[in-house]
């Protein structure tokens, strides 16, 4: 797995092993980062689920300003850190370790450009986080949401719309501030 732009472009990172992380792939990088690279640079980055951290890594190459990770596997975490320290980019990166809704309560007042959500697809673990953030308005004007995803169930939002839904192997969904 490697970084596909920017001035990271070609590094290789490390992920955890076993199968309880999914990597995001480069390919499906490479779509999030087209579809926002107007917003990127200076953006702030939320990456949740973080895992190895792809997603947040692969913004900050792309000129975001920062990148805040949420993830609380060990090996994740291990390898999230691992990667950050071999790329020489610890003064961007926050790295909040436990469970993204306590985080995300923290967090309560902070607004991020763009967010990746991203949870292991075997349970609905994106419901919650996601009404949190729109709860929260989480979401800076103009930013953007993605969630990462088989399968989106509707219900409603106060402060977010579905704007665009891609699908593949995965579905990517993107959500804009209303």
């Amino acid at each position: 797995m490697k970084i596909t732009g920017g001035f990271l472009k070609n590094y290789k990172l490390l992920a955890p092993k076993g199968i309880k992380t999914r990597p995001t792939s480069e390919k499906l990088r490479q779509v999030v980062f087209n579809i926002c690279q107007h917003q990127i640079h200076t953006a702030h980055f939320l990456d949740l689920f973080a895992g190895s951290g792809a997603m947040g890594i692969e913004a900050l190459s792309r000129g975001a300003c920062s990148a805040t990770f949420i993830e609380k596997d060990r090996c994740a975490l291990r390898a999230l850190r691992q990667n950050v320290y071999n790329l020489n980019i610890c003064h961007l990166v926050t790295i909040l370790t436990g469970d993204v809704l306590i985080h995300l309560t923290r967090l309560k007042g902070k607004s991020f450009d763009l967010i990746y959500l991203d949870p292991p697809y075997e349970q609905d673990l994106y419901k919650k986080p996601l009404q949190l953030i729109d709860h929260f308005k989480m979401v800076s004007e103009g930013g953007l949401l993605f969630l990462e995803g088989r399968s989106l169930e509707d219900f409603p939002l106060a402060n977010l719309k579905l704007k665009k839904r891609k699908t593949g192997s995965t579905s990517l969904y993107q959500f804009i501030p209303i």
